[in-house]
């Protein structure tokens, strides 16, 4: 909730049939233009009312017959065969919205001007009016033009310019000494939207912008220069001065002023009561009735606010809930980024956020958005770790290296840096608001644990006074955080086939054709899987007396084949038993271990104990450990689309990031297999949090 959307152009014309109705002066029975910021208008609110089919009268027109149609909005011609979507007409309880008549628009403003001043929702609304105009005088003379930020579309027959200035926060944004600074307090931009006849505002989505794709590096409000603050506030502070440049710049007989209201977006079907949906892909109808479950985006209300402190009159095109109703009118799959993309949420004018891109079924898996997140490198970064573990009150002895004595604290600065994108910082309540309803189940041996761990600590530092539950029965641990109805669990299982004991004899047995133990893994919204280090096992240490290989009962066999004759099993049974439009399906990769100097340029004799730095650059001079090849090749014969966070190389790179003398052992051990938290398993989890929808990405 509270993101802007992509929708197909045919759907986001209903809201410019209100702006014609104000426009030309035609009323709905029973309304009339109110000159305050209210929508709701004498005995008709024309915001409040359902969806309904009229396949006679929809489409308003074809995408083919608009030349000049953006690719990203076309669906139909990016392979989108439904079409009911299209045939959807809104209709107020208490009116009716007369049918759009693009000649008689275009004769009501002939020599008039509207400007769209925006993000890319701007750019979508834009994009529809000038396909509707066009599609009613389709032999009519056009410009389009481009000067800077500012589009020009031009009806020249009638003298009617439809423009778009692509400006994201409305008040300025300027590139000063110590970097870019948004400033609240300030709209000099605004000196382009003089003398127009028609202005029609957004803003909003850009104002939850993170990381790399925040497009400002400081906010100045009032004479304070600040690194960040509430964004929400900076949304009020911003809309405040935008109504204050109305207020005194604005001549309501000369000019109309219209805001565009805050379309959402639909990544988490809970939101609509569909829980088993992650995102709008293969919705195909508008949701019933006239209310939405998830309620309002709270950027509704702020806009309300603003609107109400204006003396000038101000439009609000409310457009939020009968948006919230269309699931369907997302372009998915079928926008800029085709299949390999999903936009359900707003992306920027190069298309690059907002569509995660998956990997085909029959490919490698790895998740790579135009960018192989998996090659990069180390780099310092004062602002890590991403928490302290101080402040996790639940983590586990064997991980916290500070508290069991590691005195160098330089390992724990050190970002993931792709080497041709930027990741993006891990938003943990961001997350969690994405993820709400879902439940997350890792399963594996004591590096999933080591994982599970670090999302419960990133996710609790998030939000520090939420209340959360951690329990365990069996094998079994759950983290919850009841106010976000998100459970993130653990299933300690270190073959993912099933380890029984006989009933004679009371041997052990690993069953490397059985897998019944994934019984416990179904009803699960993500599964993050892992197995490897427990096949090296010997003596002792081994948990299994025989194995069972293709009906043979063995003693020993070769580590490395039955570590892939177990993960074909586990493969067959992900084929067999997940439902890929429910469950989204991770493997965590295989994670090394670094007790052999020589594969980075040491001595035999040297451990990951005194290691203080990461490796330099971005080769591991030992090469990938040969299970990473088996993972790869398994994971390339599915059917089910598997995501492989591909670590091993990153995790390579940190023979600084180990235990040591620092774990459970204490100064009598040296674990180098597992991490520290604060630490490496941090990055899997950013990585993790990059493959959920709505990530955007800096491409360098």
């Amino acid at each position: 909730m509270g993101s802007w959307v992509h929708t197909s152009l045919s759907f986001t014309a209903i809201a410019l049939l209100h702006l014609l109705v104000l426009v030309s002066g035609r009323k709905p029975t029973g309304a009339r233009r109110s000159r305050s910021s209210e929508t709701s208008t004498g005995t008709c609110d024309f915001f409040n009312g359902i969806w309904v089919l009229d396949e006679e009268e929809y489409p308003l027109y074809h995408p083919s017959t608009c030349p000049f149609i953006e690719r990203e909005y076309s669906c139909e011609k990016n392979g989108r065969a439904d079409q009911d979507y299209t045939k959807y007409r809104w209709q107020p309880h208490d009116c009716n919205l007369q049918r759009f008549d693009g000649k008689a628009f275009l004769e009501k403003i002939r020599g008039k001007s509207l400007m769209f001043v925006g993000d890319s929702l701007s750019r979508n609304q834009w994009q529809s009016l000038t396909c509707l105009l066009h599609s009613a005088v389709p032999t009519a003379e056009y410009n389009v033009t481009r000067v800077g930020d500012v589009s020009n579309f031009e009806f020249t027959d009638y003298g009617v310019k439809v423009m778009l200035d692509r400006n994201v926060y409305l008040v300025d944004t300027v590139r000063e000494q110590i970097g870019r600074v948004l400033k609240l307090e300030s709209i000099e931009g605004g000196k382009l939207w003089k003398g127009i006849d028609t202005l029609i505002f957004n803003t909003w989505h850009w104002w939850n912008r993170r990381g790399p794709s925040q497009p400002w590096d400081f906010i100045e409000v009032g004479s304070k220069i600040i690194k960040d603050m509430d964004r929400m506030l900076a949304f009020e502070k911003a809309l405040t001065t935008w109504g204050q440049w109305v207020d005194t710049n604005v001549d309501p007989a000369k000019t109309m002023v219209f805001f565009q209201g805050i379309s959402p977006s639909h990544y988490n079907g809970t939101d609509w009561g569909e829980p088993r949906a992650r995102t709008c892909e293969g919705q195909k109808e508008p949701l019933l009735g006239s209310t939405y479950p998830g309620g309002l985006p709270p950027a509704v209300g702020v806009l309300k606010n603003a609107l109400r402190k204006i003396t000038k009159p101000v439009t609000l095109l409310d457009i939020t809930n009968l948006s919230l109703l269309r699931k369907d009118g997302h372009p998915s799959i079928y926008g800029l980024g085709g299949r390999t993309g999903m936009d359900c949420i707003l992306h920027d004018g190069q298309g690059c956020c907002g569509r995660v891109q998956k990997k085909q079924m029959n490919e490698s898996q790895s998740v790579r958005r135009s960018c192989n997140l998996f090659e990069g490198s180390w780099v310092y970064e004062d602002t890590y770790p991403l928490y302290d573990t101080s402040s996790c009150p639940f983590v586990e002895k064997e991980f916290d290296c500070q508290k069991n004595g590691r005195s160098d604290s330089q390992y724990l600065k050190f970002r993931w840096k792709p080497d041709s994108c930027a990741l993006p910082r891990f938003d943990g309540t961001d997350m969690l608001r994405r993820l709400k309803g879902k439940k997350i189940l890792f399963v594996g041996d004591s590096l999933s644990l080591n994982q599970w761990q670090s999302l419960t600590c990133m996710l609790h530092s998030a939000v520090p006074k939420t209340n959360y539950t951690l329990t365990r029965k069996g094998d079994l641990s759950t983290f919850s955080l009841p106010e976000y109805e998100v459970s993130v669990m653990i299933s300690r299982n270190a073959f993912l086939v099933d380890l029984v004991k006989t009933k004679t004899g009371g041997s052990t047995v690993l069953k490397l054709d059985s897998i019944e133990n994934g019984n416990a893994w179904k009803g699960y919204d993500m599964l993050i899987f892992n197995t490897w280090h427990w096949w090296l096992h010997k003596g002792s240490k081994q948990p299994w007396d025989y194995i069972v290989s293709g009906g043979k009962v063995l003693k020993e066999m070769d580590r490395l084949a039955a570590f892939r004759e177990g993960l074909t099993t586990w493969s067959k049974w992900v084929d067999s038993n997940v439902d890929a439009k429910t469950t989204q399906v991770f493997f965590q990769g295989i994670s090394p271990s670094h007790y052999n100097g020589k594969e980075w340029n040491e001595t035999d004799s040297a451990t990951c104990s005194g290691q203080t730095r990461p490796i330099s650059g971005s080769t591991y001079p030992g090469g990938s450990p040969p299970a990473t090849t088996v993972v790869n090749q398994v994971l390339a014969k599915m059917s089910s689309p598997v995501t492989l966070l591909d670590i091993t190389l990153l995790s390579q790179l940190r023979k600084d990031g180990h235990p040591s003398l620092y774990g459970f052992g204490g100064k009598t051990g040296n674990d180098c297999s597992h991490w520290c938290l604060s630490g490496v398993p941090d990055t899997w989890n950013e990585l993790l949090y990059a493959t959920l929808p709505a990530i955007c990405f800096a491409f360098l």
